[in-house]
């Protein structure tokens, strides 16, 4: 007895169906609380920034940064001494809240903006916090009754809190918006108000287990990468290799009486296909081991596991599900020997039986549409600016921009440049507006 009939005999699939569910289960309750590491770094741990970095942290004051009040005029008058005054004041005011001192307001060449330097804890888990406080004491301290002055709070920490705070719940509501699509295909696709239930549970436990494995492997290996994208490519992958796997098995229902005998064919029939689609995925996400960027290398890492979890899973538990559930899972349009012989071939069908005849000419038209839509990517920029990166208004992106239209350039995130003591000089560079020396206690 073959693998395909094991999975589909009546005892064989209960057997496969009960053990598979407890080995999910027994991976979840194991792996449940593993998490990759939250951070994503940006440069390879070679490059020279990354090793600043690590010079930076072990220097006394590395865990700070520093969050930029940008004040103006509504009116966009020059700040008057009455307004430099209450700026001084909100420095006072706001020290306690940061924990640190606040420096007092540095006004621009213009004099029509000023700043004040707030340093607080680089602790991303509390920056949200912190920033949300500071907000709230410039809205008591100045006051309702402040006039035309406005502050707006940016800077590195603020954009982090802004970001954090864009994404709250987007896991989840990607994954309702995934599940909901592909909900939506299976119901039109089959035209049942049962089955799509099956396929959908399956990957759905596809992807808990991805998202617990990929978890733990990235927090053993350190690797980050962004969970929703795994969880959007093993319900995009699982429920490709689902629809293989049923529509076959439906036309095998239109030519066999036993259900158990169909779903066996259907399942030796389309297997190659299956496994060849997902492992030349797999092989190409894995390339990115390969690559330099650690947040790229995890992303690849965590991936190729999470489609080879949905391919053991469609392989194994939908069949089993399909066969205990039989034949009836299609109603009410329920397929039997004979109810598709009659039937007009579809537009599918129509298209691969002129690509099978004729492989060459379709190749070749095909590359040269795909080579004429390519021409549309010559000179396109990839990559957001920072104030890009919002789809709304955000007070992080608005205040950056009113600091660049009063301070110099690069201001709100200086670079950084470590040496040891007895080499600095204060220089400067073409495009350099300002250069500063730090020696940390």
């Amino acid at each position: 007895m073959n693998l395909s009939t094991r999975l589909s005999s009546r005892v064989g699939a209960w057997l496969v169906l009960v053990v598979g569910l407890l080995l999910a289960v027994g991976i979840l309750g194991t792996l449940r609380g593993s998490t990759p590491p939250a951070a994503n770094r940006a440069a390879p741990s070679t490059s020279e920034s990354a090793r600043v970095d690590t010079q930076l942290a072990a220097l006394p004051g590395h865990d700070v940064q520093n969050v930029l009040l940008v004040a103006t005029r509504t009116d966009g008058q020059a700040l008057s001494t009455a307004d430099l005054g209450e700026l001084g004041r909100l420095s006072a005011t706001t020290t306690p809240i940061s924990g640190h001192p606040v420096t007092e307001p540095v006004p621009s060449s213009d004099k029509r903006a000023a700043i004040l330097q707030v340093p607080v804890s680089a602790d991303n888990t509390e920056n949200a916090t912190t920033i949300t406080a500071i907000r709230d004491g410039i809205r008591d301290t100045l006051g309702p009754g402040r006039g035309a002055l406005q502050v707006q709070v940016t800077g590195g920490p603020a954009f982090g809190a802004d970001v954090a705070k864009a994404f709250d719940g987007a896991n989840i509501t990607l994954l309702l918006t995934t599940v909901g699509i592909v909900a939506l295909l299976l119901l039109l696709t089959y035209r049942s108000p049962i089955l799509w239930l099956v396929p959908l549970a399956v990957v759905g436990l596809a992807d808990q287990l991805a998202a617990a494995v990929t978890g733990a492997v990235g927090h053993a290996v350190d690797l980050s990468f962004d969970t929703g994208i795994i969880s959007v490519l093993v319900f995009g992958a699982g429920t490709n290799y689902a629809l293989l796997l049923i529509s076959r098995y439906r036309e095998e229902l239109g030519r066999r009486p036993d259900h158990r005998d169909a779903l066996a064919h259907a399942w030796r029939a389309t297997m190659p296909a299956i496994v060849a689609s997902n492992l030349t995925v797999v092989l190409a996400l894995g390339s990115l081991v390969l690559a330099s960027i650690p947040g790229t290398r995890g992303l690849g890492v965590a991936a190729a596991i999470g489609l080879l979890l949905a391919l053991a899973t469609v392989l194994t538990l939908l069949p089993t599900a399909l066969a205990v559930c039989g034949r009836r899972l299609f109603w009410p349009f329920i397929p039997r020997p004979g109810s598709t012989s009659t039937r007009r071939p579809s537009i599918w069908g129509v298209t691969a039986a002129v690509v099978d005849r004729r492989p060459v000419p379709v190749i070749a038209a095909t590359l040269a549409l795909l080579g004429v839509l390519a021409t549309g990517l010559v000179g396109t920029s990839v990559g957001l600016t920072q104030t890009d990166r919002f789809r709304s208004a955000t007070e992080s992106a608005a205040g950056l921009e009113t600091l660049a239209a009063h301070f110099p350039a690069g201001l709100a995130q200086p670079l950084l440049v470590t040496t040891s003591t007895a080499h600095i000089r204060l220089f400067t560079v073409e495009g350099v507006g300002l250069v500063g020396a730090s020696v940390p206690g």
